[in-house]
């Protein structure tokens, strides 16, 4: 954890240190008007977003003991949860642009549903035929909590007549919690003692956290005079990925803590109806890909330490209506 936050610190500070070094090489690229010094455009928009994706992590081989034996005759996966996310998200965007060539950004996001889809459990546990599924469950979202922060700050390298293109360094922080209730479990491979139903009480719950530093490039392109598109792709190196697993009917607990890396696009078109009032409206992919392990234990006592890997997809259309001042 303390080299995630020590890398993420030397990225941030590097890039900036390049970002600020550079402004020299911007002002010699650009060839818009002479903008009034220290001029400040603020944008505020609020509006809806509809999410689809999941959250899906596996664990298996190599587990480690509490003696910190390590055990690598095993495979991987043996269990796997997948965690949806079509949700609803209200949104809160915020814009600040300098001298129109440094640009602060921030956006909120918080679930206005909870899932509807399921979430599916699934378990392999023959040894001698590791593909053969012999658990599986679904279970109701029963209660669930989104909240997402995205700040970065955009710096315009070069801009020719109505194109510009920029550079940027930016934190994206998502936390997810579910409850979620069983509804039917059993074994497609015909294992005994493995079927049950659901009582209506939740019987497990899961947090995942993802926080990520990540680098920008991104284009706008000023197509009428109250028509612009803009896009950009983003990639994080050090993405960290923390996750609590609640087996609540087992007392089980499993805490996982995860590395890796992350990419996203975002594609979006603004129409000015007056020179203070605009549509937007974007399209929003994000990948994450991470592993590393869980610590797991039963009834507080610590069990087994178990690898662990989880990648997360989500794809989202928002629609916002905003000011320009």
């Amino acid at each position: 954890m303390k080299r995630f936050y020590h890398s993420t610190a030397a990225v941030l500070g590097l890039g900036m240190l390049f970002l600020t070094g550079s402004t020299t090489m911007a002002d010699a690229a650009t060839s818009s008007p002479m903008i009034t010094k220290n001029s400040v455009i603020y944008n505020l928009s609020a509006g809806t977003e509809l999410m689809t994706g999941d959250t899906t992590y596996q664990i298996g081989y190599p587990v480690t003991s509490p003696s910190g034996v390590t055990f690598n005759d095993g495979y991987f996966p043996i269990s796997e949860l997948a965690w949806p996310l079509d949700i609803w998200l209200a949104r809160l965007e915020g814009h600040a642009t300098l001298n129109n060539q440094w640009r602060l950004n921030g956006t909120l996001k918080k679930n206005l549903t909870t899932p509807g889809d399921n979430m599916a459990d699934s378990d392999w546990l023959t040894a001698g035929n590791p593909g053969r599924l012999d658990v599986y469950s679904e279970s109701e979202i029963s209660s669930f909590d989104a909240f997402i922060m995205d700040v970065d700050v955009d710096w315009t390298f070069m801009r020719r007549n109505t194109i510009s293109f920029y550079a940027g360094l930016g934190l994206l922080y998502q936390n997810f919690n579910y409850d979620g209730k069983l509804i039917h479990q059993y074994s497609p491979s015909g294992l005994p003692g493995m079927e049950y139903y659901g009582d209506g009480s939740v019987a497990i719950a899961y947090e995942m956290t993802y926080t990520m530093p990540y680098l920008k490039l991104g284009t706008d392109l000023q197509v009428t005079p109250k028509f612009a598109l803009a896009g950009s792709f983003s990639y994080s190196p050090l993405v960290n990925a923390e996750d609590t697993d609640e087996h609540l009917l087992r007392n089980k607990i499993s805490s996982g803590d995860m590395d890796g890396n992350a990419y996203m696009f975002d594609f979006s078109g603004k129409y000015m109806f007056t020179p203070a009032l605009f549509l937007e409206a974007g399209f929003h992919y994000l990948n994450i890909q991470v592993d590393g392990t869980t610590g797991q234990s039963f009834y507080g006592v610590p069990y087994a330490t178990v690898t662990e890997e989880s990648e997360s997809t989500q794809t989202s259309g928002n629609v916002s209506i905003g000011f320009k001042f």
